[in-house]
């Protein structure tokens, strides 16, 4: 498709398929129009649609690339009116610790000012996503390192950075969990044949969602019970859930049958999530071209007849402005067990749409969500909000030195004050 028939074809989908129709309709996409044609560069013609995209205010869900462009290999933080980088692949230039200064000669209040369109969020440590691109297509960055200012160009990687999803005892009461996604049912599976039976050993388990980009909710389900007091049940827990409804237009229902095809051949799919997407398509060919549908959740999805252990007694969930999507789910879930203490700092907090699907342009591949929170009516969004830690940990450099928030947990636990 030529780029001028791509956008025509986004703005239809964000004006009829979208589930964001009902509260965000963006910008007038006219002014974007007039700066269109067939032959502009293909990172003139990406800024534009993302720049369009980002006046519907939507993080993460909902999202416009280019399939050829490299990785970053790099991940930045922003603190206060500071620019730091916070994890680095080696040979990107970058270095954690690195405070990023300017680009190109301009200094960040001009950087910033000069692309407000493109940033989406309205609090400014939501915009890593952002800065990321725009540090990435820079000719040269300036940046402080150890007291030290310099300029470098910063080269794009090859590899993202890797995902971490392992456990480690800390002693012989705290096991450790990192799960940077809910996304790779191999490495998810084999943790939980691992350490599940010990988890229900320890009096303390610290699971760190930091870093977790999402995935299926359905990859967590093993975890939700260790937060359930002795012999009790789900049905005993009063969800904070005002339950969600999905869009079925007819393209939504087709889009996401394809997808739902590509994921089923993956090879190490599970049972469980293979019945999940069974059921889902089910719902999308008996609603195709109907419209907002209320989801009717299956009481059984939550294993009434699992009852819970004495261990472990506490749990300590790591939070942080990277978790998203299924990372934000978790850690909304697991908030709402008494034995469980969330740490860190909010969610990314995009769950207000959700259940996504694709659309390919070639070169290119749009991201929309088909889904929309009913807590959007009773105007209880988490949109640039996240879900709240019950401790919060500001971020600051220290956490450069050490790891603040697992700190945090460790005191906690040998001080005998937790939640």
């Amino acid at each position: 498709m030529k780029k001028t028939a791509i956008f025509e074809d986004i703005i239809s989908i964000m004006s009829h398929d979208s589930s964001t129709i009902k509260d965000r309709k963006g910008c007038d996409p006219d002014r974007f129009r007039e700066k269109m044609t067939d032959d502009m560069s293909d990172d003139a013609f990406l800024y534009q649609v993302k720049a369009y995209l980002a006046s519907f205010g939507v993080i993460g869900h909902v999202s416009f690339r280019d399939k050829k462009a490299s990785q970053k290999g790099f991940l930045l933080r922003i603190n206060g009116q500071k620019l730091y980088v916070e994890e680095a692949n080696e040979d990107t230039g970058l270095q954690v610790g690195d405070q990023i200064l300017a680009l190109d000669g301009s200094d960040l209040d001009q950087i910033a000012s000069l692309h407000k369109a493109y940033f989406i969020s309205k609090t400014p440590e939501r915009h890593y996503r952002e800065w990321a691109d725009l540090v990435s297509q820079s000719t040269s960055v300036t940046l402080l390192r150890e007291g030290i200012e310099k300029t470098i160009k910063v080269v794009p990687n090859r590899e993202p950075i890797q995902d971490q999803i392992f456990w480690k005892r800390l002693d012989d009461g705290i096991l450790y969990l990192r799960l940077d996604n809910f996304m790779d049912e191999g490495s998810l599976g084999r943790l939980y044949q691992e350490c599940l039976p010990t988890m229900t050993e320890v009096k303390f388990l610290i699971i760190d969602v930091r870093r977790n980009s999402g995935g299926t909710d359905s990859l967590y389900f093993p975890l939700l019970h260790l937060g359930l007091e002795k012999d009790q049940g789900y049905d005993s827990l009063d969800w904070d859930d005002d339950g969600m409804e999905i869009l079925y237009t007819e393209r939504n229902v087709d889009l996401r049958l394809k997808d739902f095809e590509d994921w089923m051949q993956q090879k190490e799919i599970s049972p469980e999530t293979v019945k999940l997407l069974e059921e889902m398509k089910g719902d999308l060919l008996r609603h195709r071209g109907k419209g907002y549908v209320p989801y009717q959740q299956e009481s059984e999805e939550f294993f009434p007849e699992v009852r819970g252990g004495h261990y472990p007694e506490r749990i300590f969930v790591l939070s942080d402005i990277y978790c998203a999507s299924s990372g934000d789910n978790f850690v909304q879930m697991m908030k709402q067990f008494k034995k469980v203490t969330v740490v860190g700092r909010p969610t990314l907090g995009i769950l207000d749409y959700s259940n996504c699907c694709t659309v390919d342009y070639g070169d290119y591949r749009l991201m929309f969500p088909t889904s929309r929170c009913l807590s959007l009516d009773q105007g209880k969004g988490m949109t640039d909000q996240g879900v709240e830690p019950d401790i919060e940990i500001p971020w600051s450099p220290d956490h450069f030195e050490r790891d603040v928030d697992l700190d945090k947990c460790l005191e906690l636990i040998h001080r005998g004050n937790v939640k």
